[in-house]
């Protein structure tokens, strides 16, 4: 019988197999780097945050005004941990040597110089920060963001927050599933219950999909499903839902609009942000017309985040096939691929 260490072995040589057949880990992008309530709970202690995402850590404060902002983890001066910091006067001060700097990353203030001495043209890394919906989002890729996300459409309200964990995934696993139409049935086509996940007897899922690219918006692309139940077979007209979810990026960032006819639309926000390259932090955050009753929306967003679990044994132990061997019924994976590549680095 095979010992400790040499599993470990057989399963680090199998992960860098896998990851070595994958594609560019971490495109460009908006990714979740801290939800706003987590911020701001540190926030009022004076302390900064750290963050572990895109194989490097960060370090999130507000300044002054209130302000988000992301600065590298690690001072520029010696190397210390900034997230061992803390915030003075809206600055992010070092906890090595007391050096401060400002949420763009300027050194702001050195206690130690002599007076008359000018401060040297030393900066901390600064990303760039989008804030809203109750996220704190970084940019990645380039010196300025190509494009933002939509806001939350108003009167829409907060109903809830699911973290997932980590999944063992390439980010753009989650990007191809949309345009497998194949392996919904398999999949999804059994109904289970609401975040539970149990299978429910004689109950199926019948998916009619498409996904369309944006013409107008490069970045952004569309995975429309429409979707009934079926109980021993007999089609129930009246549990007909539509979805419409769209990418805006590479996946870090997802939209879902579930609308329920004659009561109003759920919208779901899931995010992905990689934390290696075959390792995504899965957030979950959802918002509802108020007229829908929190039951039925916790019933909704349960049922997806039950079917999106049925793909996390397969994501986690497949490889990337660059030229897969595809039939003419199989989804429109190679336009998919086309579109994804403009997010490659």
């Amino acid at each position: 019988m095979p010992d400790a260490s040499s599993l470990i072995r057989e399963e680090t040589l199998r992960q860098e197999r896998r990851e070595a057949s994958y594609p560019e880990p971490f495109p460009t992008g908006w990714y979740v780097v801290a939800r706003s309530k987590a911020l701001d709970k540190v926030a009022k202690k004076g302390r900064p945050m750290a963050a572990e995402l895109l194989d490097q850590r960060v370090v999130v404060f507000r300044d002054a005004q209130g302000r988000a902002n992301v600065l590298d983890g690690y001072c520029p001066h010696l190397g210390a941990d900034l997230s061992g910091g803390k915030v003075c006067e809206g600055k992010l001060e070092c906890p090595f040597h007391g050096w401060r700097f400002e949420g763009d990353g300027q050194l702001a203030a050195i206690p130690y110089l002599k007076e008359g001495r000018k401060l040297p043209t030393i900066a901390a890394g600064a990303h760039p920060v989008l804030e809203q919906d109750g996220l704190v989002f970084l940019w990645h890729g380039t010196d300025a963001p190509d494009y933002g996300i939509p806001a939350m459409p108003a009167g829409m309200k907060h109903r809830g927050d699911h973290d997932a964990g980590v999944v063992k995934m390439h980010l753009q696993e989650f990007a191809e599933n949309s345009v497998d139409f194949a392996h919904f049935a398999p999949l999804h086509g059994q109904m289970r219950l609401p975040w539970l996940g149990w299978p429910i007897p004689g109950l199926t899922i019948a998916h009619e999909a498409d996904w369309v690219p944006d013409d107008e918006h490069p970045w952004i692309a569309r995975f429309h499903d429409a979707a009934v139940l079926r109980f021993r077979g007999k089609t129930l007209e009246k549990t007909k839902a539509k979805a419409t979810i769209t990418f805006h990026g590479p996946g870090s960032v997802v939209h879902f609009r579930f609308q329920i006819p004659d009561v109003g639309d759920i919208v779901m926000i899931q995010t992905h942000t990689p934390i290696a390259p075959l390792a995504q932090r899965v957030r979950f955050r959802w918002f509802a017309d108020p007229k829908i009753p929190r039951l039925l929306v916790s019933y909704v967003v349960g049922n997806w985040v039950s079917q999106w679990r049925e793909d996390i044994d397969i994501w986690e132990n497949k490889i990337f096939r660059e030229r897969p061997q595809l039939v003419r019924d199989d989804g429109p994976v190679h336009k998919l691929r086309k579109w994804y590549r403009q997010f490659r680095r």
